[in-house]
């Protein structure tokens, strides 16, 4: 039987999967190696950026989504897939990586923006289908 939260990563997210499968991490437990805990998943785009008047086609990372099966939070799992996917985005030549979080998660918010350095770069009204509003987040990369 496939666990529930892999089955429920794998159809909502098999663009990124087929697409991106270095930028798409799964981790396991250390004592089920079958038992997947947490993941990430992200995608390369390419983003015009305007600098005094011109044009720069610029690639950049996109996280689509966090997720930590419950039992496994603050335990620094989170925060070490989004290291490896922010280092990999740069390996990739990324000159930012972008995500929204809902403005109702101030966990998110806290991980993102105090652990790495993301900033609040546009409100999204209504964003999701339950009618919540994200913040678009931004990281610029060295």
């Amino acid at each position: 039987m496939i666990h529930s939260f892999y089955s429920c990563v794998v159809f909502t997210y098999r663009f990124f999967l087929h697409r991106f499968p270095e930028l798409c991490i799964l981790a396991v437990s250390k004592d089920h190696p079958t038992e997947p805990i947490a993941c990430v998943v992200g995608k390369i785009d390419l983003e015009d950026l305007y600098v005094n008047g011109n044009v720069h086609n610029i690639k950049s990372g996109y996280i689509g989504m966090l997720a930590v099966d419950q039992r496994y939070r603050r335990l620094g799992i989170g925060s070490s897939l989004v290291k490896r996917v922010i280092m990999r985005m740069k390996e990739h030549g990324c000159s930012s990586v972008t995500l929204e979080t809902e403005v109702s998660n101030k966990a998110a918010q806290r991980l993102y923006q105090e652990a790495f350095g993301f900033i609040r770069e546009e409100l999204l009204v209504r964003y999701y289908l339950n009618w919540g509003d994200a913040y678009r987040l931004r990281l610029w990369l060295a």
